[in-house]
């Protein structure tokens, strides 16, 4: 009976670890491309603002 209990606690640990893992790949990946999306509306931004001063 211990070991059934013991692999269970192992699976629920193991699928515990994915979800984290899954989850800090996806805010690695939002920071990352959200950074380069704001930079990208920046650029757009600032040139349309030079455009409407000349």
């Amino acid at each position: 009976m211990r070991m059934v209990a013991n692999g269970a606690l192992l699976f629920t640990l193991l699928i515990y670890a994915a979800v984290i893992c899954i989850a800090v790949r996806i805010i690695k990946y939002f920071i990352r491309y959200g950074i380069d999306y704001y930079f990208e509306k920046l650029v757009e931004y600032q040139k349309n603002q030079k455009h409407t001063e000349d």
